[in-house]
């Protein structure tokens, strides 16, 4: 499988903001990641911070905060990272799962899921 961009639009807590995404799909990554700069453009407020694995095995902290986010069709909130510049926007599980989206392997896009657990 390649990796799967998506465009997203990005806003503020309130949904009165927003900016447009270009966002790697990660099923690796558990929240979504976007560059400080844009977090702090858009007045996306540092919530907590929580330790991280980074994909090379290091702890690291990051900061998390509660954004609104624009994805194939839905509008919601989603828990986001904080990232430095030279570092990708990552779209992560926990906000596909939100948005109840999967990725299709075979068409490198993202789907809708049949199937809902509870």
């Amino acid at each position: 499988m390649g990796t799967v961009t998506v465009t997203i639009q990005l806003g503020d807590h309130l949904g009165n903001q927003f900016e447009e995404l270009d966002i790697i799909v990660d099923t690796g990554s558990t929240y979504t990641a976007v560059p400080r700069a844009t977090l702090e453009r858009l007045g996306v407020p540092v919530q907590r911070s929580l330790p991280s694995e980074t994909a090379d095995g290091r702890m690291v902290p990051v900061d998390v905060g509660e954004t609104t986010i624009r994805l194939e069709g839905l509008q919601f909130h989603t828990p986001v990272i904080f990232t430095e510049a030279n570092e990708p926007s990552l779209l992560g599980v926990v906000t596909l799962e939100q948005a109840a989206l999967a990725v299709d392997p075979v068409a490198g896009r993202l789907v809708p899921t049949h199937l809902l657990r509870y």
